[in-house]
């Protein structure tokens, strides 16, 4: 599923479930919630670049989960 979520990042067309769309949520917040404690971990001089590869992740995060939105308002409409 989330493997899916990446693969049909440039997908407008199809349909996806509200179920996959939540799933989907849930792990990229888990991933930046990782991202942000690694931050606690790293010497002080690193702080900025977790924070920069926080933000670089989110942005790329980003494009597929508004694909996946598309799709999710299709499988609406299309019911």
């Amino acid at each position: 599923m989330y493997i899916n979520y990446w693969k049909n990042a440039f997908d407008y067309k199809g349909t996806s479930s509200l179920i996959n769309l939540i799933w989907c949520i849930v792990i990229n917040i888990a991933v930046l919630v990782l991202i942000m404690v690694s931050g606690l971990f790293v010497p002080i001089t690193w702080e900025n670049t977790v924070v920069d590869i926080y933000y670089l992740v989110l942005l790329i995060m980003f494009i597929p989960t508004v694909s996946m939105v598309v799709r999710v308002v299709h499988s609406f409409i299309k019911k």
